[in-house]
């Protein structure tokens, strides 16, 4: 499925709907649908769900052992000093005015890799295609805050973007989409897309980006 921003994929604390809870009910007659994965409530994209527990399992055994491609699109404040390159940076939770958040922590051990390249600059905005290696918990959010690139509409990683003089209605949306999945199941090879929500078009239209996209 095509996840909008805002949802929660499960259930957490101040979380009173979510798609977990809302299975049973997406296919007619069927009451078996399972998550395989999760990304961020904020986050736009493709959210995998299986049919059977079988197929649950071997997809989410295909995420952990890194054997499924992921592709997102982010849109960001400002852009990288590389062109290309591989964040290999490790992460840990830690809390901010009482809030939970993702930060560097380089005497961890859980390391966490995102390789990204940029699209297209345009008018102090930048688009970047974003490969995360490993899936940790706001990952791809983290490491391109920590190479000073903050993601449009990040109101937890950013709290500063209002000083920036672009935000609008449409800006305060998180600008992070789960674009393409590519992995192979059972000898077949899936290659899955999602289209962008209307608030990510709105914003690339807006600063005139030429990249095509749906």
């Amino acid at each position: 499925m095509n996840k909008i921003n805002g949802l929660a994929v499960q259930g957490g604390s101040k979380v009173k709907f979510n798609i977990d809870m809302a299975l049973p009910y997406l296919i007619k007659g069927q009451n078996n649908l399972k998550l395989t994965h999760r990304i961020d409530k904020s986050t736009s994209g493709i959210l995998l769900l299986a049919k059977s527990k079988e197929v649950a399992r071997e997809i989410t055994r295909l995420f952990k052992n890194k054997k499924i491609s992921k592709t997102y699109w982010a849109l960001t404040l400002k852009s990288p000093k590389k062109k290309a390159n591989i964040i290999k940076v490790p992460l840990s939770k830690v809390l901010i005015s009482g809030k939970e958040i993702m930060a560097t922590d380089f005497k961890s051990n859980k390391i966490a890799e995102t390789s990204y390249q940029v699209l297209e600059n345009k008018n102090g905005l930048t688009l970047l295609e974003v490969y995360p290696k490993t899936g940790r918990k706001h990952q791809i959010r983290a490491h391109l805050l920590y190479i000073n690139a903050p993601i449009l509409g990040d109101q937890k990683y950013c709290l500063k973007q209002k000083d920036s003089g672009i935000i609008n209605s449409e800006h305060r949306h998180l600008h992070l989409h789960s674009k393409k999945i590519s992995f192979i199941l059972e000898n077949k090879k899936y290659n899955i897309e999602a289209k962008l929500p209307n608030y990510f078009k709105s914003s690339l239209s807006e600063y005139k980006f030429k990249v095509k996209y749906e």
